[in-house]
C-alpha cells in the first residue's frame, strides 16, 4: 500500500530557529522604581543590562558603545518605560530587536495611551507580569533564538507502534531541520533509547533530572543521549524507578523547544488530562492506531480524552491496514482526520532486535512516512 503524505492544515507551525548565543537587555528609563524592579528580575534571570549613562547597572558593558565588538553580547531585548525617548527607542530596536514597555502599579492616568504611542511589541505592568518578564529575560540570558515546534505522538491502543513512529519522526526531523530532541514521556515505553540504537551510549536520562521542576536551562538538554546526526533522546530508565510526571515533562519540553529546532514527545495513553501544557504546546498531535475496527474503537477513547483536555485538531496515523480495510473508514470510525498510512515494514522488527534503531533505508515505509511529515512541517514553518 502506498504511503499517504500528511495533509496540509492551517494549524500554526512555529519557526524552527536554533539556539543562539546569550544576549543582553537594553533598559531605557529614568524611573528609579522601574529601574530597580527590572534590575532585580534581570539579576534573578542572570541577564546583563545595559542602561545609557549608568555603567553601575552593568559595569562590564560600556553604555556608550552602540556597536559592541563581535565577542560582546548582542542586545536581544529592549525594556523601556513610558518616559523613554521615542528616537532612542527606535534606534535601540534597529534590526528588529523586540521591545517591551513596562509600567509599575499603580499606573498613572493615560499610561496605556503613552505605552501604545511607543508602538512596542508588548506592554506589561509589574508586579502582575513579573513572571512573564522574568521568562523573557531568562530567554535572553540562555541565548534563546526561537522556539522550535513540538510534535506529540500517542498510541490509540496498546501496541499500536506510537513509540516507534515517534522515533522515526525524530530521526527524520533531525535530518530535515538540523536537530531534534526525542522526549520519552511514557515510563512504560521500555526506554526510547532502544528504538534509536542509543541504549549503550552515555548521556542525560530522566533519572538525572529527578525532582526537576520550574524552569530548566535549555543548555542542560544538550547533554541528553546523542545518537548522532543531530538527534538526541531523553529516555526513561528501565530500573523500575518510575518515570517523569506530567509537570516534569512540561519543564523539559518548554526548555527543549528553546534549545532544539524540533522536539518530538512520546506520550502515554493514560492520564492525558495532566499533560495539558504539553498538549497545548504541540504544533501537531498524532494518534497511532492499527488499521482495524477494534483499533479504531480504542482510538476513540484516546481522542475523547484529548478533546476533554482542550486539544483541538488531532490527526490519525493508520498502521498495518488489515485485509479489506480502508484507512479512510478507520479514520471516520475514530472521528479524526487521516494524517496518513504507514505500510508494513518487514525489516523493522529485526532492526530493533539488533539494536540498530528504526530503519532508515528508502524501502522502509516507516522512514518514507516520517520524512514526508518532516518535510511538510519544515515547509510550513
Amino acid at each position: 500500500m502506498p504511503v499517504r503524505p500528511p495533509l496540509r492544515t492551517s494549524r500554526r507551525r512555529p519557526a524552527t530557529t536554533p539556539l543562539s548565543r546569550p544576549g543582553t537587555v537594553r533598559l531605557l528609563t529614568d524611573d528609579p522604581e522601574l529601574t530597580a524592579a527590572v534590575s532585580r528580575l534581570a539579576a534573578a534571570a542572570g541577564c546583563p543590562l545595559r542602561r545609557d549613562g549608568d555603567p553601575a547597572v552593568d559595569p562590564a558593558v560600556d553604555p556608550a558603545d552602540d556597536d559592541p565588538d563581535e565577542g560582546a553580547p548582542a542586545v536581544a531585548l529592549v525594556v523601556a518605560g513610558v518616559d523613554a525617548d521615542p528616537a532612542a527607542l527606535s534606534r535601540a530596536r534597529a534590526g528588529g530587536t523586540p521591545a517591551v514597555v513596562v509600567g509599575h502599579a499603580p499606573l498613572p492616568g493615560g499610561w496605556w495611551q503613552e505605552a501604545a504611542a511607543l508602538d512596542p511589541d508588548h506592554a506589561v505592568v509589574l508586579p502582575e507580569a513579573q513572571d512573564w518578564l522574568l521568562e523573557r529575560l531568562s530567554d535572553v540570558a540562555d541565548g534563546v533564538g526561537g522556539r522550535g515546534p513540538v510534535l506529540g505522538v500517542v498510541g490509540g491502543t496498546g501496541g499500536a507502534g506510537a513509540s516507534v513512529l515517534a522515533a522515526a519522526l525524530a530521526r527524520a526531523l533531525a535530518d530535515t531541520v538540523g536537530g531534534c530532541l526525542l522526549v520519552d514521556g511514557d515510563p512504560r515505553s521500555g526506554g526510547l533509547d532502544l528504538l534509536v540504537g542509543g541504549d549503550a551510549l552515555p548521556g542525560l536520562r530522566w533519572a538525572d533530572l529527578a525532582g526537576v521542576q520550574g524552569r530548566l536551562a535549555p543548555q542542560v538538554l544538550r547533554s541528553a543521549v546523542d545518537v548522532g546526526g543531530g538527534l538526541h533522546v531523553l529516555p526513561c530508565d528501565r530500573d523500575g524507578g518510575g518515570g517523569p510526571d506530567p509537570a516534569q515533562v512540561w519543564t523539559v519540553v518548554d526548555a527543549a523547544r528553546r534549545a532544539f529546532p524540533a522536539t518530538v514527545v512520546d506520550l502515554p495513553r493514560g492520564g492525558l488530562d495532566g499533560f495539558a501544557p504539553v498538549l497545548g504546546a504541540c504544533a501537531e498531535l498524532l494518534v497511532v492506531t492499527p488499521g482495524t475496527t477494534r483499533g479504531a474503537a480504542a482510538a476513540c477513547v484516546v481522542l475523547d480524552e484529548l478533546r476533554a483536555a482542550g486539544v483541538g485538531e488531532v490527526r490519525l496515523v493508520v498502521r498495518d491496514v488489515g485485509a479489506g480495510a480502508d484507512p479512510d473508514d478507520v479514520a471516520d470510525a475514530a472521528g479524526a482526520a487521516l494524517a496518513g498510512v504507514v505500510r508494513p515494514d518487514r525489516d523493522l522488527d529485526a532492526a530493533l532486535e539488533l539494536g540498530e534503531g528504526v530503519p532508515g533505508g528508502r524501502r522502509s515505509g516507516l522512514r518514507a512516512f516520517a520524512m514526508a511529515c518532516a518535510r511538510d512541517w519544515a515547509a510550513g514553518a
